[in-house]
């Protein structure tokens, strides 16, 4: 049995998720891309486009592969029986249905399980929309993609313009899988897992060898740097009790899902003149939202503690750069209280350079590998001590079709993963895009919450002039 056939390993991060979501249903992880689409597309050319896409992104024909001892990240390797009509489902809204009944299809979408012994994403054309729109929406598993990779499948999957264009490179053929044996799993993890003992020992003789020699030549330097990563661990790691939020206190397992539309040059130039980032002016839209849905109720909060993903994309120093999640998630307590939007920026700017330079933000993945001894009950109630997640995608500047419809919108509807409330947001075509997740029991009143967050963005918008 080859080692193709038995595929690769789960690691770090992405295995991390995989275990956490399958434990506990509060950390379902699940990402919907939806995109709202101009008209009909052809179906056949979007079957097409479908199939296309999964020899591209091979991942997607492949399903899990578990061990016997239960003690090991699955293993993804190539279906033998992949079939992409399993995958592809298409149906009509009833008639008068509206943007509502879409999110709530969505909601159910997301919040449907996985089959764990097939691929791990799902796609649906929906329609029946007024105007005659649809909606396709790609479903993944996180553990197969994070907000950056799902554009990047999504830019596989759209074209740029209405006609098809006879230019596109050709897939490569498709890929055969075949049977593996319980044998062959545990034998291919035996080997993975005493290659990553040796891995970790060479590790950890390099790193004493480099700190003898960094000691003997410039002691003082070494030690410094020493105790910086110590204490960037323990930072990353430190274990907290319950959400900051006196309001945001219960966790479901379930959450419903909005969505939010604002020029994106609005929010860029609010940004910019106050020499700020989009993420900024982002964060601060979503913490100004928040603190007034505390006020709502009749509540406060000093601080919310917030989940930042930090994208590790293009750094040459760190190998998950090229994994399907390349990111490691900053988690600090952001101050709320009292600040208007352009403080709001501050703060967030403040706090999101520090954890960028955190040492452990680079050690994201062998801090996801200890976690497996961690039991999820334990991760699942330290993720449950988060207020907001807050993640920010960039995403096509320019008008994109698929099978002959142009995306008009294109909303990123994330689980909660432990979280009250997930706010995404993903720019295309001059826009930013926002979806919204809160958890059922935290947030007690979705629409509240909702319009709450649209003003918290209007301020950030309309901040340059008000100067």
């Amino acid at each position: 049995m080859s080692g193709e056939t038995t595929g690769k390993q789960l690691r770090g991060w992405d295995a991390a998720a995989f275990r956490t979501a399958n434990g506990d249903p509060s950390m379902r992880s699940t990402v919907v891309a939806m995109a709202v689409l101009d008209q009909s597309p052809d179906w056949v050319r979007l079957r097409s486009r479908l199939e296309r896409l999964t020899l591209f992104v091979p991942k997607l024909r492949m399903r899990p592969l578990y061990g016997v001892v239960g003690f090991s990240a699955p293993r993804f390797s190539i279906d033998p029986d992949f079939d992409l009509d399993f995958h592809v489902r298409r149906y009509r809204l009833p008639e008068n249905a509206n943007w509502d009944d879409l999110l709530r299809d969505a909601r159910r979408i997301s919040l449907s399980d996985f089959d764990h012994n097939r691929p791990l994403w799902e796609a649906t054309l929906i329609e029946g929309l007024p105007d005659g729109h649809s909606a396709f929406l790609l479903k993944l598993h996180h553990s197969i993609a994070d907000g950056q990779a799902t554009v990047m499948i999504a830019l596989t999957l759209f074209e740029f313009a209405k006609e098809v264009n006879p230019d596109e490179p050709e897939p490569p053929p498709a890929p055969a899988g075949e049977d593996v044996s319980w044998q062959d799993v545990l034998i291919a993890n035996t080997q993975d897992n005493l290659s990553r003992v040796v891995g970790a020992a060479r590790g950890v003789l390099g790193t004493g060898l480099g700190f003898v020699k960094g000691a003997l030549t410039d002691f003082e330097t070494t030690f410094h740097k020493a105790i910086e990563t110590v204490g960037s661990v323990t930072r990353a790691t430190t274990v907290y009790d319950r959400p900051l939020s006196p309001l945001l206190l219960q966790r479901g397992t379930t959450y419903t899902f909005g969505t939010l539309e604002f020029p994106f040059e609005a929010i860029r130039r609010s940004a910019k003149s106050q020499g700020m980032s989009v993420n900024d002016a982002f964060m601060a839209a979503v913490m100004s939202g928040m603190q007034a849905y505390h006020v709502r109720h009749g509540s406060s909060a000093e601080s919310l503690r917030v989940n930042v993903p930090i994208s590790l994309r293009g750094d040459a120093g760190d190998r998950s750069a090229k994994a399907s999640n390349a990111v490691a998630i900053a988690r600090f307590p952001m101050p709320v209280a009292g600040l208007g939007v352009g403080e709001l920026m501050e703060k967030a700017h403040e706090l999101v350079a520090q954890w960028r330079a955190e040492p452990a933000m680079r050690l994201a993945d062998p801090l996801a590998e200890v976690s497996w001894f961690v039991p999820v009950p334990m991760l699942a109630h330290a993720a449950r001590a988060s207020d907001v997640t807050t993640s920010n995608v960039p995403g096509p500047p320019i008008p994109i079709y698929l099978a002959g419809a142009r995306m008009i919108a294109a909303y990123p509807l994330v689980a909660t993963i432990g979280a009250a409330v997930n706010v995404t947001m993903v720019t295309y075509d001059g826009h930013a895009f926002i979806g919204v997740s809160s958890d059922d029991r935290a947030i007690k009143d979705h629409t509240e919450l909702m319009q709450d967050l649209r003003a918290g963005f209007h301020a950030v918008t309309v901040l340059p002039d008000t100067l």
